[in-house]
C-alpha cells in the first residue's frame, strides 16, 4: 500500500474538520501493517523518544539497552559521567554488542571480539592486521542523539531533528518547570506488554472522557471528569496538557500530599493549578503532582502491540529513605503510592485491549469526538499530518 493511500482524502478531510465536527481515525490505522511501517519511518524514527531516566545510569560504565522499531540502543553513562546512547550493533558484522542492563568499562562483541570505548570508539579488533586500508577511527559505534530533560534521557534517531530542549521549554507555559521533575527520583517501576495499538494507549490517556466509566472507584472519586481542563491553545507544538482543577491533589491513598512538597509548586498560574496530564508525542506522558510524579513511554512493537512502560518518582530525600530504611515511616509512605498506580493502569489496559478487539471488527468504522477528546483530535490529527500524508510530509503542528 503507497504512503499515499494509507488514509484517503475523504478521510483525511473528515479527521481535518473542528475537533467537534471531524470524525476519528478509521479502524485501519490501528491494525494495518503498512500504516505501522509508515508511523515507524516517519514517526518513531524521527521525533524525541524517552527511554527511562538518568537513575537508571547512575555511574560510569552502567548501561541499558532498548529496542525503537527494529534498531537496537544502548544507553551508557561513559568515564566522564555523560549519558550517550549508541545503536547496539558492532561495526564489524552487525552483531548487538550486549543484551539487557549492566555495567562494564569496555563493550566487548561476543561475536569477534571487536571492543569499543564507553564513547563508542573503537579500540580493539583482533587479528586485522592484515587488513588493508583498515583504520578503526573509521568505524566507531553509530551514536544516538541524547537530550537530558528533567531528568529524563530523550533520544532521537534522526540527527536533523530539532533538539528536544526547544519543545520541552514552550512546555513551561503551563508550569512544567515547576514541579522540579529533575530533583525527583524514580522508586518504582511497571511493564506490560498490551495486545493494542500504541495509538489507542496514547489517546486513552489524554482524554476524561472514560473516567467515570474505566475508573469508577479509583480516579473519579479524586479526579472526575467534570474537573478536568484542556488547553490546546498554549501551542502550535507536538505536545498537549490537560489539568485536572484539583489543587493540592497528590498520587497518595487519600489524595493528600504526605511526601516533601516541591516549594516551586507555589509559582503556578492558577489556571494550571492543579493534576496535569502533559503529552510529549508521540508516546510520552509526565503525571506530576505536589510531592511525586508518574511517568509513562510507549512504545510500538507491532501494528496491534506496544509496550507500556510506567515509573512512580518522588523528592530526593524521600527516596533515599525508601531504600536504605525499610522500617522507615517513608519507606511505607512511598510503598502506599506505588501500591495504588497499577490498580487503574491495569483498568486502561483491559479497556484499550478491547477496543482493540472492537476495531478489528469488519462493521467497525469511524467514531465522532466529545467535547472531553480535544486532545485525543490534535493528536490524530498530527499523526495522520506526519505519517499518513503524501510522501510522509504532513505538518510537524497541529491544523485547528
Amino acid at each position: 500500500m503507497a504512503i499515499e493511500t494509507l488514509i484517503s482524502e475523504k478521510e483525511m478531510a473528515a479527521l481535518s474538520k473542528p475537533a467537534l465536527e471531524a470524525s476519528t481515525l478509521p479502524p485501519h490505522c490501528y491494525w494495518s501493517p503498512d500504516v505501522y511501517d509508515a508511523e515507524a519511518e516517519h514517526i518513531f524514527r524521527r521525533e524525541w523518544i524517552c527511554v527511562g531516566r538518568v537513575e537508571d545510569v547512575p555511574s560510569p560504565g552502567d548501561f541499558f539497552t532498548d529496542l525503537i522499531i527494529t534498531e537496537p540502543i544502548v544507553v551508557v553513562r561513559d568515564g566522564d559521567g555523560e549519558i550517550r546512547t549508541h545503536l547496539n550493533v558492532c561495526r564489524h558484522r552487525g552483531c548487538q554488542l550486549v543484551q539487557g542492563k549492566g555495567t562494564t568499562n569496555t563493550f566487548r562483541c561476543p561475536y569477534h571480539g571487536w571492543m569499543y570505548g564507553l564513547n563508542g570508539d573503537l579500540r580493539g579488533t583482533p587479528d586485522f592486521k592484515e587488513t588493508r586500508d583498515f583504520d578503526k577511527a573509521d568505524y566507531p559505534l553509530h551514536q544516538v542523539r541524547t537530550e537530558i530533560w528533567e531528568g529524563f534521557i530523550m533520544v532521537n534517531l534522526d540527527p536533523e531533528a530539532k533538539p528536544f530542549r526547544e519543545l520541552a521549554d514552550e512546555s513551561n507555559r503551563w508550569g512544567s518547570d515547576k514541579y522540579g521533575m529533575g530533583d525527583l527520583v524514580t522508586t518504582h517501576t511497571w511493564t506490560w506488554d498490551l495486545g493494542c495499538n500504541w495509538k489507542v494507549y496514547v489517546e486513552n490517556g489524554i482524554e476524561e472522557y472514560h473516567v467515570p466509566w474505566v475508573h469508577p472507584e479509583t480516579f473519579q472519586p479524586h479526579a472526575p471528569m467534570k474537573g478536568w481542563s484542556e488547553f490546546p491553545e498554549l501551542s502550535e507544538q507536538p505536545w498537549g496538557v490537560m489539568i485536572g482543577q484539583f489543587p493540592g491533589i497528590s498520587l497518595s491513598p487519600t489524595g493528600q500530599a504526605q511526601l516533601p512538597i516541591t516549594p516551586t509548586i507555589a509559582e503556578l498560574p492558577p489556571e494550571f493549578d492543579g493534576m496535569p496530564i502533559c503529552l510529549y508525542y508521540p508516546g510520552f506522558f509526565v503525571l506530576p503532582t505536589l510531592d511525586s510524579m508518574v511517568y509513562y513511554m510507549i512504545l510500538p512493537t507491532g501494528p496491534e502491540s506496544c509496550s507500556l512502560r510506567i515509573g512512580l518518582c518522588v523528592p530526593r530525600e524521600s527516596a533515599e529513605a525508601h531504600a536504605k530504611e525499610p522500617e522507615s515511616k517513608t519507606h511505607a509512605l512511598v510503598e502506599e503510592y506505588a501500591a495504588g498506580i497499577p490498580d487503574f493502569v491495569e483498568e486502561d489496559n483491559v479497556i484499550s485491549e478491547m477496543q482493540q478487539a472492537g476495531i478489528r471488527s469488519r462493521s467497525a468504522d469511524a467514531g465522532r469526538y466529545s467535547k472531553h477528546e480535544g486532545l485525543a483530535w490534535q493528536f490524530d490529527l498530527w499523526v495522520a499530518q506526519r505519517a499518513y500524508a503524501a510522501n510522509g510530509n504532513g505538518s510537524n503542528g497541529h491544523v485547528r
